[in-house]
């Protein structure tokens, strides 16, 4: 398949994660995953999945399996370095960050991971910049509602 047209699957995808419609954003990077294998782009991209949903481990886990496809992927490791934040292990998250700062200076992974080390030294925490709490209660309210379903 092209590589325009596998863009143009990776943007629906993220209008699905835009929505909040993750079972369809998961199910269209997936797919992009089985036609693009050697990239490791779809696979940050399912990370981002799991990151909304507040399932920073598993996030965490396919960032690393991104950066076993590209070791550099400075995209794979600023996410990582957000979610590592986010799960409260903020000097990993730094050390993370800064590296992905120094790999692609001026780059929009870097950019992203100096805004975010900029927040943490001004002592911004992951409950104030994005709500963290809020999106942890919603997954729990519908993992309930789907065990009651069953």
């Amino acid at each position: 398949m092209e590589r325009e047209h596998l863009g143009l699957m990776m943007e629906a995808g993220y209008v699905y994660l835009g929505m909040q419609r993750f079972k369809e954003a998961r199910d269209v990077f997936e797919g992009v995953a089985s036609l693009a294998a050697d990239s490791e782009i779809p696979l940050v991209a399912i990370g981002s999945v799991d990151f909304c949903q507040g399932k920073f481990t598993n996030a965490i886990r396919r960032y690393k399996k991104a950066l076993k496809l590209n070791p550099e992927s400075s995209y794979a490791m600023a996410y990582m370095g957000e979610a590592l934040f986010f799960m409260g292990k903020k000097a990993e998250a730094m050390k993370q960050l800064e590296a992905v700062a120094k790999l692609e200076p001026g780059g929009k992974a870097a950019d992203f991971a100096m805004a975010l080390l900029d927040a943490i030294k001004k002592g911004f925490t992951p409950q104030s910049l994005s709500g963290v709490d809020e999106v942890k209660e919603y997954v729990k309210k519908k993992e309930a509602e789907a065990k009651g379903k069953k």
